[in-house]
């Protein structure tokens, strides 16, 4: 499974209107085949802003290429929400809580007993630079 995480931060002022807007976009992701979970959250902030946490998993990679499309740092968003965003993360994770213990690959460290750091040697197989459980686009892997 895929976990996808989007943080924003929204300036205050905006606020009212940016919720208004994005509130729409849980209903919409529940529709789509392939979306396991779906959370909405935020924080207030004491300036009047708000950060917001969307939390979606997907069962794989395929359903959620389907739904966001080639460009995965791109945000899919309902119309009007992504103008009223200051500052937005997007972040990928593979999620290692699967009921398969053995659908989880595990990635050996070097003989050395080094951990695997990001532009290191890589896993297996791999070029160099290469994080561990990478995600391609269907039929590119």
């Amino acid at each position: 499974m895929i976990v996808r995480v989007l943080r924003a931060r929204i300036r205050p002022g905006r606020v009212g209107a940016f919720n208004a807007i994005f509130r729409q976009q849980v209903p919409l992701l529940k529709e789509q085949p392939g979306l396991v979970y779906v959370k909405l959250a935020r924080r207030l902030q004491p300036d009047g802003g708000e950060d917001v946490v969307l939390f979606e998993e997907w069962q794989d990679a395929t359903a959620l290429y389907a739904w966001v499309g080639p460009n995965l740092m791109e945000p899919r968003l309902v119309p009007g929400a992504k103008e009223l965003i200051d500052e937005l993360i997007v972040a990928h994770y593979e999620a290692l809580d699967q009921d398969n213990p053995e659908a989880v690959q595990v990635i050996e460290a070097p003989s050395s007993g080094e951990p695997f750091e990001a532009g290191g040697a890589g896993p297996p197989g791999e070029p160099p630079g290469t994080p561990p459980g990478r995600m391609e686009p269907p039929g590119q892997n």
